[in-house]
């Protein structure tokens, strides 16, 4: 074998193992892409989850003022009654 076709046999097998490696490369990348893909949809699902649960706090937390508000004044209006029947004459 001539100096020219070893070269060229050396230049093929470099050109066949650089194309294995971007076949390999595209594979890893195509994976790559579908975990990326993946994680979003994940992330978007728990923002949503998030989203739904810091209503379902906001609600509790107005429905708990409510109440709150709503004791007091059930509690102010009793003592107000109490202390009118109590300072009335009979």
């Amino acid at each position: 074998m001539s100096d020219s076709e070893e070269r060229l046999a050396r230049i093929e097998r470099t050109v066949e193992a650089n194309a294995q490696a971007i076949a390999q490369l595209a594979r890893q990348n195509q994976e790559l892409l579908q975990t990326i893909a993946g994680t979003e949809e994940r992330i978007a699902s728990a923002e949503e989850r998030l989203e739904a649960e810091v209503k379902r706090w906001g609600e509790r937390f107005f429905q708990l003022s409510r109440d709150t508000l709503n004791f007091t004044r059930n509690g102010v209006t009793i003592a107000a009654i109490t202390a009118a029947l109590m300072l009335s004459p009979c």
